[in-house]
């Protein structure tokens, strides 16, 4: 305390001249209307900055909520634009829907749902992504995950709060996928290791029409994933070891270094599905 106040009788010239500098400097914008109205205008200026970072700052730790909110919405879009198809299909004939692909008409019925990635590898031949939602929010093995960007991966397994998802870049993963607009162009995506930005396309016939720049989109021949959902785009195509194919370097559209909220799709007729196909291999 006594350090204090040695200091302050020290140096208490310099507190006088504080003091009379902020009375003068009240005074001069009390009784000056010029002075006052910059004082004003600065004060605003400064405020208003400071209200503007504020706000920054808040819309930013908001995003996340924000987000969420967003992803829900989408989820819930997409439900319900399953229910839609299921009605058209219930109330109009199948000649009124030749338009249809394939898949719509089979009936296949797909709902939606959100998540968002905790752990994600990137540098293995196998990598693996871990999503923040489990058996107790309905995920199940075999749903399909994509985000806005295209197709993600697919589950493999689930706890009751967390899920493990098999993403492109991994060996095990191999999607059913054609040429966008070209019906006739079904082939497999498979991931051989290296560049996270790229993947192969496998056992692609050399019957087909192609070039570089088309996109890549899932062929719907199967119960994981609805058809034309986006992959990526082909970039390069070489001869297959055997000759019998080409091989199709595809940059991928999702950035896997990047990925955070995701979606699942699911198939109600999925397992009905499965079991049907077993019993013909068993026969």
């Amino acid at each position: 305390m006594q350090a204090i106040l040695n200091f302050l009788i020290k140096h208490n010239h310099w507190f006088l001249l504080l003091l009379l500098e902020g009375i003068s400097f009240v005074l001069v914008i009390s009784f000056n209307s010029y002075q006052g109205a910059i004082m004003f205008t600065s004060a605003n200026g400064v405020a208003g900055n400071i209200y503007s970072a504020m706000s920054n700052i808040n819309g930013y730790f908001g995003l996340a909520s924000e987000n969420s909110a967003l992803l829900e919405q989408n989820s819930r879009l997409l439900n319900e634009m399953e229910v839609l198809k299921g009605m058209l299909r219930e109330y109009k004939d199948s000649t009124e829907l030749s338009y249809m692909t394939t898949k719509e008409k089979r009936g296949s019925t797909f709902y939606y749902k959100t998540a968002r990635v905790v752990n994600n590898s990137l540098n293995k031949v196998d990598n693996y992504i871990t999503i923040d939602k489990g058996s107790t929010d309905g995920i199940k093995a075999e749903m399909g995950v994509f985000n806005d960007k295209g197709i993600v991966g697919i589950v493999y397994q689930t706890s009751d709060n967390f899920s493990i998802v098999i993403p492109l870049l991994n060996s095990r993963s191999k999607v059913s996928c054609r040429i966008k607009n070209n019906d006739n162009s079904f082939c497999s995506l498979q991931w051989s290791g290296g560049d996270t930005q790229y993947s192969h396309l496998v056992d692609f016939p050399r019957y087909t029409d192609f070039e570089p720049g088309d996109t890549i989109v899932t062929s719907g021949f199967s119960s994981i994933f609805p058809a034309d959902m986006p992959i990526g785009t082909i970039e390069d195509v070489e001869e297959s070891e055997d000759g019998l194919f080409y091989l199709a370097k595809v940059k991928l559209f999702v950035d896997f270094s990047t990925i955070d909220n995701v979606y699942l799709v699911g198939n109600d007729t999925m397992e009905e599905q499965a079991a049907l196909e077993k019993s013909i291999v068993k026969e």
